[in-house]
């Protein structure tokens, strides 16, 4: 989980396309996108059953996360 925490929490100019999305993490690669976490994880699963990937929304650019 590590390697996807320091992904989202550097937050590279890959991940501002994704704004106001949910998105699944496999290591420091986005596997799928949506509005719909539950969907996003679901399709994650789907293309990637061996695998457990890890959910994050990123907020649109003026939302403060306290």
């Amino acid at each position: 989980m590590n390697e996807e925490l320091n992904l989202f929490a550097s937050f590279p100019k890959e991940l501002e396309k994704f704004r106001g999305k949910h998105i699944a993490l496999i290591g420091r690669k986005v596997v799928a996108s949506g509005d719909n976490a539950i969907k996003v994880l679901a399709a994650a699963r789907k293309k990637f059953p061996m695998k457990n990937p890890k959910l994050a929304f990123v907020p649109e650019e003026e939302t403060l996360i306290l």
